[in-house]
């Protein structure tokens, strides 16, 4: 099961997602069983420059996601451990961190080392309602918001989502009634009028 563990960057100590005790070194055998610009990035990096991807890392994770149940303490640094949490229709035991919080900090903390204003971009979030070209015109359902999880990332973690925020799913107005979809209205047949 995963956990929130301290990692230390100079003097300061700061509070990460992690599987045991030791982030870094967790991390390490991550990236060392992978390829490309990240692991490479990675392995060359120092200690404190991967303890501090692991801090932005878990900032991004707690600051881009609406997960389901309440934090176990609310003074606590992370957003997990959480009690009544949830992954898809599955408990999550309450006051644990699923493992996956680790691989979605290590997976981030090794596209940080490569280029860390990637925090600080607008993620893959859009304003646009519509595109026209000539007499062709496309109107989006709704609008995505910036700063969100890149997709790697994102499949590690989405299953704990609090699926039932109205934020999270598109509003379709009728000429009577509004509704908020959710995975049920996706099923339903009927109109309204």
């Amino acid at each position: 099961m995963g956990t929130v563990v301290t990692v230390t960057v100079g003097t300061d100590t700061f509070s990460v997602y992690a599987l045991t005790a030791n982030a870094v070194t967790e991390a390490d055998s991550f990236w060392n069983v992978r390829i490309g610009a990240a692991a490479t990035a990675w392995a060359a990096a120092s200690a404190d420059d991967k303890a501090r991807c692991l801090v932005l890392a878990s900032d991004w994770i707690d600051r881009a996601s609406e997960f389901s149940g309440t934090k176990t303490v609310s003074s606590q640094p992370r957003e997990w451990p959480r009690d009544n949490a949830y992954c898809g229709d599955d408990a999550v035991a309450s006051g644990t961190t699923p493992d996956n919080l680790a691989y979605a900090c290590f997976w981030l903390a090794g596209q940080l080392i490569v280029d860390s204003s990637l925090a600080d971009g607008e993620g893959t979030g859009s304003n646009v309602k519509s595109a026209k070209a000539g007499t062709a015109k496309v109107e989006f359902f709704s609008q995505t918001s910036g700063n969100r999880l890149p997709q790697t990332a994102f499949d590690y973690v989405a299953c704990y989502y609090d699926s039932d925020l109205a934020s999270l799913g598109g509003t379709a107005s009728g000429i009577t009634e509004t509704t908020a979809f959710d995975s049920e209205d996706f099923l339903r047949q009927d109109f309204y009028s």
